[in-house]
């Protein structure tokens, strides 16, 4: 038998879940994104590494924890992680696009 708290923690998980599979299809889309960027920058030779962007995508998830009361390391870590797989996907594609232009 479920009481009432029962029943509001399951709605609550509903809304976690909800919440969770749009943050998963963000994270799909961002990806996705950084794929096209990687074309563009193999197509016009620009390095993989953009220090000054990785720096400025870091201080906008600061300034945004900070306004909405978040722990500005919390988010920051967060970013390290999706800059780290953007940086590892954008490697595969800017090297597997030179690589073929090698056969071209």
């Amino acid at each position: 038998m479920i009481d009432e708290h029962g029943i509001h923690l399951t709605s609550l998980r509903r809304d976690l879940d909800a919440v969770d599979e749009r943050l998963r299809e963000c994270i799909r889309e961002r990806i996705e994104i950084c794929s096209r960027v990687a074309l563009v920058k193999s197509e016009f030779e620009i390095p993989m590494m953009q220090p000054g962007r990785v720096g400025v995508v870091q201080e906008r998830a600061r300034d945004f924890a900070r306004e909405h009361g978040m722990s500005e390391d919390f988010l920051a870590s967060v970013y390290e992680l999706l800059i780290a797989e953007a940086c590892r996907v954008e490697d595969l594609i800017i090297e597997a696009d030179s690589t073929a232009g090698d056969r071209g």
